[in-house]
């Protein structure tokens, strides 16, 4: 899989999604309210079949689509750096990983070569490293008798 720093922003775009869809949702009462008191007052004064009512939902729609607008660029914005920053966190964590792996490889070996060390030559071989294939006639630092 090739290398996107922009993986996670999708994911956290997504989730912005659900919060501006609950954003408009808890506006609407608000705006159910105006548009029932912009109706209300216009019948109340005879006004409800002239142009006022389309001007006064044309203002109400525009007021709340703005809202709604505003809150979804802050929302984008901020998903878009939520991604960025999780997929940096991800990156970082692999690291810390990779590392740590690397570090316990190193000491698995080094005790095995200890290990192996004093076997093929003794304290002295184990101190040293040792060697594996020895120097004596049977290959282990031995004598073949």
């Amino acid at each position: 899989m090739p290398y996107d720093p922009f993986r996670d922003v999708k994911g956290a775009q997504d989730a912005a999604r659900e919060g501006v869809i609950g954003y408009g949702e808890a506006l609407r009462p608000g705006l159910e309210r105006e548009i029932g008191n912009a109706l209300g007052g216009l019948n109340s004064i005879g006004a409800l079949r002239s142009g006022g009512a389309r001007v006064a939902l044309n203002d109400i729609t525009t007021n709340y689509a703005q809202q709604i607008g505003a809150y979804s660029k802050q929302a984008a914005g901020e998903a878009t750096g939520y991604g960025l920053e999780a997929r940096r966190l991800r990156d970082e964590e692999k690291r810390y990983r990779d590392s740590k792996r690397a570090s316990l490889f190193k000491a698995i070996g080094s005790t095995l070569g200890a290990g192996l060390g004093f076997f093929a030559g003794g304290p002295a071989g184990a101190a040293a490293g040792g060697s594996v294939a020895g120097t004596g006639p049977n290959g282990w630092g031995g004598s073949a008798s």
